[in-house]
Order: C-alpha cells, then sequence, then structure tokens
C-alpha cells in the first residue's frame, strides 16, 4: 500500500521539478537580453512616467534594471550638459583673468561723493600697497588700473588718486586706452571740463572738488593710459581760479526735505521777532533741492535776498545736503527735533555765519503741521 502511494506521487514531483527548471532557464532568458531591446522600453517607461500612463509606471517599477539604465544615459547628459557649461561660463574666467574683456565701467560714476571706493568691489580688485598715502590710505589693483585713498583729509570725502596703464575694461565719458585724444577731446569738453595748454591734461570743479586728469600718449596721439586725482597741489592748483563748479551725482536722499519756507524756528513762537533769516526750497528732487536764503523784516515788511538760489545735493549717507561755490561751501543737516524722521520738518545750515547756529523749521509738512 505504501509503495503504491509512493508511486501515485512521483508523476507529480517530476511535474514540481520540471516547471521549477522551466522557470530557471525563462529567468535566464529574461536577464540575458540585448541592450537594443533595453533602450526602447527605457523610453517607453521614461515617456509613460511623464504622461502619468499607469501601464508605463508598472513597467518602469517591474524592471529597475531599465531605470537604471536611464540614470546612466542621464547622468552621460547630463555629464556632457555639464561639459557645455564652462564654454558658457568661460568669457567670464577669461575676464577674471584679463580684465579688459566685457564690458567697461565708467569711472566718471565713481569721482564724487566717496563713490570710488566701491570700485575695489565692482572691479573686484586686490589690496596694495599705497604709495602716496602710506599707512592712512588704502589702495587696490586688477590688470593695469590702480586706485589709492586716504579719509585722513580735512574734507569728508578724502582724496583719491587713479592710475591706468592700459587697462580698457575702464572708461571716462566713455573714453577708453587705445582712442585718440581727440575723442577725449570731444567727450570732456561735453562734460563742463577746461583743456589745458598741452592738449592732454583737463581739469573740472565737481562737488567743490579740484579734479585733474593726464593723459598719456603714444607717437600717433593714441591714448595709453591716465592719471587722474582729486587733490591737485602746488602751481597746478592755480589753473582752477574761476572755473565754476558742477553740483554732480546726489546721493539719494535718506530724510524727506519739503518745498516751502523753513523759517527760523524763534519766529514761530510768538515772541516779539520781526527781524530773522528764512530759507526757501524749491524742486526737491530724490538727491537734491534748491534753496534761497532771505532776510525778512516784519516791520518794514520787506525781505531781501541775502544768500541767492543755488542747489544742495545730498552726499555721503544721504543725511546731510551740501552746496559748493565759488566762495562758500554750505552744508545742511536735519536734526530730529521733534521726532518726524524721515521726514525733515528742522534744518541747520553751516557755512554762511549769519544763519550758523540757528535752527528752521517748516510748520506745513503734512502730517506735522504747528503754527
Amino acid at each position: 500500500m505504501r509503495e503504491g502511494k509512493r508511486k501515485k506521487k512521483r508523476p507529480f514531483v517530476w511535474m514540481l521539478w520540471l516547471m521549477i527548471f522551466s522557470v530557471g532557464i525563462w529567468g535566464l532568458t529574461a536577464c540575458s537580453g540585448k541592450k537594443e531591446d533595453e533602450k526602447p522600453a527605457s523610453a517607453e517607461s521614461k515617456n509613460a512616467s511623464v504622461t502619468g500612463d499607469s501601464g508605463g509606471e508598472q513597467e518602469t517599477a517591474q524592471t529597475s534594471s531599465e531605470t537604471e539604465t536611464v540614470g546612466e544615459s542621464d547622468r552621460q547628459q547630463s555629464d556632457s550638459g555639464h561639459d557645455s557649461v564652462p564654454e558658457t561660463e568661460e568669457p567670464d574666467a577669461a575676464q577674471q583673468e584679463n580684465p579688459d574683456a566685457g564690458n567697461t565701467v565708467s569711472i566718471e560714476n565713481y569721482i564724487v561723493n566717496g563713490e570710488w571706493k566701491k570700485l575695489k568691489d565692482v572691479l573686484n580688485m586686490q589690496p596694495t600697497e599705497s604709495g602716496q598715502f602710506g599707512e592712512t590710505g588704502e589702495a587696490f589693483e586688477t590688470g593695469g588700473f590702480y586706485i589709492t585713498w586716504t579719509n585722513d583729509m580735512t574734507e569728508d570725502d578724502g582724496a583719491f588718486t587713479m592710475i591706468n596703464s592700459g587697462n580698457s575694461s575702464v572708461n571716462i565719458y566713455g573714453v577708453t586706452v587705445g582712442d585718440g585724444i581727440g575723442t577725449a577731446d570731444s567727450a570732456f569738453e561735453e562734460n563742463g571740463w577746461t583743456a589745458l595748454d598741452d592738449g592732454r591734461q583737463y581739469i573740472a570743479v565737481l562737488n567743490g572738488r579740484n579734479l585733474a586728469i593726464d593723459f598719456d600718449l603714444d607717437e600717433n596721439q593714441v591714448i595709453t593710459g591716465w592719471y587722474l586725482c582729486n587733490w591737485p597741489e602746488g602751481d597746478f592748483s592755480e589753473n582752477f581760479e574761476g572755473l565754476e563748479n558742477q553740483q554732480i551725482n546726489g546721493v539719494p536722499a535718506k530724510v524727506n526735505v519739503y518745498e516751502g519756507e523753513y523759517r527760523y524756528d524763534l519766529a514761530r513762537t510768538g515772541l516779539p521777532i520781526t527781524e530773522y533769516y528764512t530759507v526757501i526750497v524749491e524742486n526737491v528732487t530724490e538727491d537734491s533741492f534748491d534753496f534761497t536764503i532771505y532776510y525778512v523784516d516784519d516791520l518794514a515788511e520787506t525781505r531781501d535776498v541775502v544768500f541767492r538760489t543755488h542747489t544742495a545735493v545730498f552726499e555721503g549717507d544721504g543725511t546731510y545736503a551740501k552746496y559748493h561755490g565759488q566762495e562758500y561751501e554750505l552744508e545742511f543737516t536735519f536734526p530730529d527735533k521733534r521726532n518726524t524722521y524721515p521726514d525733515a520738518v528742522d534744518m541747520q545750515i553751516t557755512g554762511y555765519e549769519p544763519v550758523e547756529g540757528l535752527t528752521f523749521c517748516n510748520n506745513a509738512i503734512p502730517g506735522h503741521e504747528f503754527s
């Protein structure tokens, strides 16, 4: 009986072994497929995943080798794409090695109000020694362009010297190394500079500072470099006598000056003050305003101009403004006596002796009205 039962089970066992063997052979055959067959499957699974096809998602999940193949292909594409990145970035790299490459920087935007200090970052300049100003100075250079400055001066902004030894990545009024001196002559004349007799030096008074530039020329009168400073001394400074000051390049104001009358504050208190100074402010912009100073006599009903209309330009940190004239240099500050900042209700002036030490106030500023 037991032998008969074993004989009945034997065919089932053989069939089971046959099935296992067949599955193994099928698995080996499936794993030995060619790469040509894998690529279409990978592309199909990738497209399916983009379109959101559920069958494609199953396909991708079923064959991890395809996702790895796609990953390898993507990595190769990424690598080839990465290889192309330096080609698009090469100009920047070249510009770092050669500052003459790319767009030029207009130096005239950095020659007043201490703006020259920004050039070290604009041009990515490297520190070097300051031969002119010693321990009180800072100096930077890049590819034939050198700048040094000091704050150890009586003026707030300090002094600077720029030397261009052949760097064409900087220009002044559009004039670059390699241009003829005639180009400089036209550009500087248009911008209010005065040419000296030698034909290669130009001077101007900008925001109350004397500036001079001296061009280096070759035998063909082509510019090979230049020297620019805002502190010419000695006999050379006599060339500036009679030149008109130009107010340029103010900085954005940090206080709000309002058009109207800034009157001597004690004249608004009810005290018996009938003679006083007052300031009329007009044409306020983001970086300047026009002012006129009057002397008022209420009893005589007169209002006389004692300081003609001029323009004050905001400088430095934007909290004060200056007027640089031939005889006077006025500075306007705005004390916050009434806690009205940034609205400038109060004003003080230095540089014109009759009004120094006085406070002027505007009582008609919206939100800060008073009698």
